[in-house]
């Protein structure tokens, strides 16, 4: 069993969620904002469906990064549905910050991979984040699908409110399962494009990833998992941000990344891609406004309106592996694993 059997995983999963019921009880459906507490690849997961929660669903969304919720945050909102995440269903924070809302009266919403973990035993409800058991540390399965879980709650919490008409919240189902059925030809996509890109690419010790929009959770998540699988030195950025102070770094050294999708900013991508290419190094642009006629290019066919940051993670996840795997790296086990001994992050 390799990393990849996980990513080979999600189509299947995410069809199941986009076939779940997801029953809304009264305290959320009367809730008037969802506030989200996770960190790391579930943060990420959170931030990719938070501008679905807000533009499609009508939901308002906060989230907050666990420690910041815990040691920095003083407005509690008892109006508020809070949802605490954590695919282990351990993690020491979450489950502070969670016991920290508790003791101030807020109903409590977990979501983890299984039911039988103390940040679900301990919370008011627990909602199943749809993945199962996923083998690796390195989240691919849990990320694609916390995100769909997510998206679709707040689908179910905007059927419930009658923000979403029957017809409406059953054609997003359906957007799912059209995403989900679209990730096997982008991994073979990608992997083809892997082949032809990965010797100049393995010269480079550096990967900056870069999205606008929904692409900018994909481009962190891609920074994510490219961090801690290769390793290698990363970062994402905002595409306005990418242009200001951090392009006086730009060197030749770098591998740079750009999402892209069709309409606001295409042609921002485009300028910025023709800068990298003619003047720093190597720049792969990844989706709509990729240059077909450029091999380092990866033009992807995406098929969902709603979904579409599922379908370009899968190039993130498929990207880190191979890197990995073609570094040597053994993804059973932590490089660092001795912090251990000097910080816990795991009840």
């Amino acid at each position: 069993m390799t990393l990849m059997d996980c990513i080979e995983r999600i189509p299947g999963k995410l069809t199941e969620i986009a076939g779940r019921n997801v029953t809304i009880d009264g305290k959320m459906a009367a809730a008037e904002e969802l506030i989200i507490i996770a960190s790391g690849s579930s943060y990420n997961a959170a931030f990719t469906a938070k501008l679905f929660l807000e533009k499609i669903c009508g939901i308002k969304t906060t989230l907050f990064y666990p420690n910041m919720f815990v040691n920095y945050n003083t407005d509690i909102r008892k109006n508020a549905a809070y949802l605490f995440i954590s695919q282990g269903g351990q993690t020491k924070l979450v489950y502070e910050a969670m016991l920290l809302a508790k003791k101030d009266g807020c109903y409590t919403y977990a979501m983890t991979a299984e039911k039988d973990c103390i940040i679900a035993r301990d919370a008011d409800c627990w909602l199943d984040m749809g993945c199962g058991k996923e083998e690796y540390r390195f989240r691919t399965l849990g990320f694609s699908a916390t995100a769909a879980s997510v998206m679709m709650l707040g689908a179910a919490l905007a059927f419930r409110k009658g923000i979403l008409s029957e017809e409406a919240y059953g054609q997003l189902r359906k957007d799912l399962v059209e995403a989900a059925r679209n990730l096997e030809q982008i991994r073979i996509d990608t992997l083809a494009w892997y082949e032809k890109n990965k010797f100049p690419m393995l010269r480079r010790d550096t990967v900056l990833f870069v999205g606008a929009g929904e692409l900018w959770p994909v481009a962190q998540e891609s920074d994510i998992k490219a961090m801690e699988m290769i390793p290698a030195m990363t970062k994402s950025y905002e595409l306005e941000e990418f242009i200001h102070g951090p392009q006086n770094a730009f060197h030749n050294g770098m591998l740079f990344i750009l999402f892209s999708k069709a309409g606001e900013d295409e042609e921002k991508v485009r300028k910025i891609a023709a800068f990298l290419k003619q003047e720093i190094g190597f720049c792969a642009v990844i989706g709509a406004v990729a240059d077909e006629n450029n091999e380092r290019d990866l033009k992807l066919e995406i098929r969902s309106r709603y979904f579409a940051p599922l379908e370009y993670i899968t190039f993130g996840q498929v990207f880190a592996y191979k890197m990995a795997e073609a570094r040597g790296r053994d993804l059973t086990e932590s490089v660092n694993s001795v912090i251990q001994k000097y910080i816990q992050k795991t009840i």
